[in-house]
């Protein structure tokens, strides 16, 4: 008896806890998958998050069988989540040089070219230089991959944003000259939420190579996972 109380008590010291009888452990993997609100890519519709970047995502996962939850957040913080915690898919994300290292990619969403949008009036013209952009007040979103590119190219006069759709707030306002966004979206955000987009138009093609957006794994993420999420991607790209 003494002997059995000094187990326990080694035991206890050791951190184990035990609860009731002793059996094989297999753990069922979750994983977190983190985007943001970003129409036509992803958004929701009648509350159901939509879009055809998230069912691309729905289905790889379902292809490589594994269970999931997606959260919603702010970019930027989709972001952290995504570059700090183990287990986490994000989508939709540039695969840039600056981020190639920090995630474990999975495979390509779409293409997009950004362009800096501004008044029609504006005097900003395909031959502007990037110098002379630095004068321009900027909306940008934070942590994005345009955010990125401008603030590597010493941009100082930058507006931060959660959401690219608070750029035509800001435009609206006079707080902002130009705004980031690729035609795709831009056009399909104006008709979606009924805007006048009438006084902007496209000024200046960024000189960066087309933003290939992708679904990436967390660099924290379990080898064994990227590997069957590949799989399932690959298997989704057959159909």
């Amino acid at each position: 008896m003494r002997y059995f109380s000094k187990v326990i008590f080694l035991l206890l010291l050791s951190g184990f806890t035990y609860s009731g009888e002793l059996h094989p452990v297999t753990d069922v993997v979750k994983i977190k998958v983190v985007t943001e609100d970003s129409f036509p890519l992803q958004y929701f519709e009648s509350g159901k998050l939509s879009g055809f970047a998230t069912t691309l995502v729905e289905q790889v996962l379902d292809a490589a069988n594994i269970s999931y939850h997606i959260e919603v957040l702010p970019w930027a913080r989709a972001y952290r989540v995504a570059l700090y915690e183990p287990n986490v898919l994000i989508y939709s994300i540039a695969k840039t040089s600056k981020r190639a290292d920090k995630f474990k990619w999975v495979g390509e969403i779409k293409a997009l070219d950004y362009y800096l949008y501004g008044a029609i009036d504006s005097s900003v013209n395909p031959q502007t230089t990037l110098e002379e952009l630095k004068q321009y007040r900027i909306g940008v979103i934070r942590d994005s991959a345009v955010y990125q590119y401008l603030h590597g190219h010493d941009f100082k006069n930058l507006t931060t944003v959660v959401q690219g759709k608070q750029n035509l707030l800001l435009f609206q306002q006079n707080r902002i000259d130009l705004l980031p966004a690729n035609k795709l979206t831009f056009q399909a955000i104006c008709k979606k939420k009924a805007l006048n987009c009438q006084s902007l138009k496209a000024l200046y093609k960024l000189d960066m190579p087309a933003i290939k957006l992708y679904m990436a794994l967390s660099q924290l993420s379990d080898d064994a996972l990227v590997e069957k999420v590949r799989a399932g991607y690959r298997q989704v790209m057959k159909q």
